[in-house]
């Protein structure tokens, strides 16, 4: 389900939603220079976000997850306000690591890293990084001149599940961990703690509490086989509004914050790796529509961007984006297409909006996460350039 709204005072309520300044979206917005597609990006927004998590759970130190978007600002931008990073590759490294931060800090959580990924990780002195096998513990055996530190990542069975569900191509099982933590001191390295992620746009509190109740008892078994867990990191996932309500972060992670004090004991370092919550709201797409047609009883709108570009997030993050138009008047039934030549560049098929004309614009909001990171350059049009803001 997309969100047609039919007046811009309704998009305001999706633009404070995201932290936006309003007045200033209504005059990028209504600006006839300003070229489109463009995606606005407000660093106070990122803060909001990122200081909002760090309240609703105060135990948890945030590395904030560079793949859904790494705007150099937005990296910045955390970076300036103490936040650390989750690196996935020897690209996320670099993009990081112009902040001056530490990496022995960082950790990377990418399960399965090509040998010359790891190379460059460990040459640019990360120290933390997570298995979640017996093979890919094999490749510790090259450094013999530094003792890394590893994570384990484990997998739980759960009754719901998110959006995109990231146990299914990375975890353990929950008795594999103990021998994978012996595994990892007999190559000469140490065993660090451990890891899960629940998957992304999570909105079931109780997913996260199965997997640290999880966690408490795979620490205990590890604590008699004599290894020390000195690091849990619980993930992503942490869900934001985009046409379904989601409850507010510290409702939502209240379940979360008494779990971690239950079940995990003071001396153990806790961690969360989130990228969406962060940096999906703080971004705005303006569009324009460059063709218009009848086809079937619907009307079809021809966007400056599509599927290829800053909408791959319907296709590889299945999500919907609300979307804003300052139009008045009867709603028809619509279609919102990209502007490729592909007949696969369909963002929306049923959108109820009130016409628009060839030049008007046509916005979406919460396009922050996945969507720019995931893009191509199909067809060799014009990508969106970010406008960042405050």
């Amino acid at each position: 389900m997309i969100i047609g709204t039919t007046s811009f005072s309704i998009t305001e309520k999706a633009a404070l939603r995201g932290g936006l300044n309003t007045e200033l979206l209504r005059e990028l917005f209504n600006r006839t220079d300003q070229r489109t597609p463009v995606l606005i990006l407000s660093l106070s927004a990122i803060g909001r976000n990122y200081e909002a998590l760090k309240n609703a759970l105060p135990r948890v130190g945030i590395h904030y997850a560079v793949k859904p978007n790494s705007h150099p600002a937005i990296i910045a931008e955390l970076a300036g306000r103490g936040c650390n990073f989750d690196v996935c590759s020897a690209g996320e490294i670099e993009t990081v690591l112009t902040t001056g931060i530490d990496p022995a800090t960082l950790i990377h959580s990418h399960p399965i890293k090509s040998t010359e990924e790891f190379d460059r990780a460990v040459a640019r002195g990360v120290e933390i990084f997570v298995v979640d096998n017996v093979e890919e513990i094999k490749k510790f055996s090259r450094y013999t001149d530094k003792k890394l530190k590893v994570l384990i990542r484990f997998r739980i069975n759960t009754n719901s599940k998110a959006v995109v569900n990231l146990q299914y191509k990375f975890g353990c099982t929950t008795d594999e961990v103990v021998p994978l933590a012996r595994l990892i001191g007999q190559y000469g390295h140490e065993f660090c703690g451990l890891c899960f992620h629940i998957g992304s746009q999570c909105v079931y509190s109780e997913n996260y509490v199965k997997a640290i109740e999880t966690a408490h008892d795979l620490i205990h078994d590890l604590d008699v086989a004599g290894l020390d867990t000195k690091l849990l990191d619980i993930g992503g996932g942490f869900p934001v509004e985009y046409v379904e309500p989601v409850p507010p972060i510290d409702t939502f992670c209240k379940p979360i914050r008494e779990a971690l004090d239950r079940h995990i004991r003071p001396g153990i370092k806790v961690v969360s790796e989130p990228g969406r919550f962060i940096a999906a709201s703080p971004v705005t797409l303006i569009t324009s529509v460059i063709g218009k047609s009848i086809r079937d009883g619907k009307v079809w709108y021809y966007l400056d961007d599509g599927l290829y570009s800053t909408f791959s997030g319907i296709v590889y993050d299945q999500c919907r984006y609300p979307v804003v138009t300052c139009r008045d008047g009867e709603r028809k039934l619509s279609v919102l297409a990209g502007p490729t030549c592909d007949s696969f560049d369909v963002m929306c098929d049923g959108l109820m909006i009130p016409e628009h004309e060839i030049g008007e614009r046509i916005m979406f909001t919460m396009t922050g996460a996945y969507c720019d990171v995931s893009g191509s350059n199909f067809n060799a049009l014009k990508r969106p350039e970010y406008m960042v803001v405050d």
